[in-house]
């Protein structure tokens, strides 16, 4: 981020083509928007809808994974369904045990890079529960605790 779009946004974040703005006021971030919308323009790259949030940060909105709001961290809801559907697949196309643990086991480690403990045994349990056919109930952000 260069020129004056430093002076007027609070946080710049990229990886790759995943990029966060975050504007201290609405007259900033309408000013960013104005900005990004030009470079973008002038680059020929298209926004996709479904994965564009604008808006305020008691929304929460999903980045690299990750559910961020204002009560914390979290992983987000499409990280979890995308790995249950692999798990799911795997054990369809019958995979040996060790290949889906295997899998699981990379999958928690990326989730424990970024997410605190006490949050992740709710998360587990919750998870766990589901996997094992004992809970039909949908795993909910609220009930695996605080981020």
């Amino acid at each position: 981020m260069t020129g004056w779009l430093s002076l007027v946004v609070s946080l710049y974040i990229r990886y790759m083509d995943d990029w966060i703005i975050l504007a201290p006021t609405r007259w900033k971030l309408r000013k960013a928007i104005k900005a990004t919308n030009q470079v973008m323009t002038e680059l020929k790259v298209i926004k996709h809808p479904e994965k564009t949030f604008i808006g305020r940060l008691a929304s929460g909105f999903d980045f690299l994974g990750y559910w961020f709001s204002t009560a914390g961290l979290g992983i987000a809801r499409k990280t979890v369904e995308r790995m249950v559907e692999n798990m799911t697949r795997l054990y369809e196309q019958g995979a040996p045990d060790e290949r889906i643990e295997a899998y699981f086991l990379r999958w928690w480690r990326w989730v424990k890079g970024g997410i605190s403990a006490p949050w992740l045994g709710g998360f587990l349990s919750c998870v766990t529960l589901r996997l094992i056919g004992k809970s039909q109930i949908p795993c909910s952000r609220s009930s695996w605790g605080s981020g």
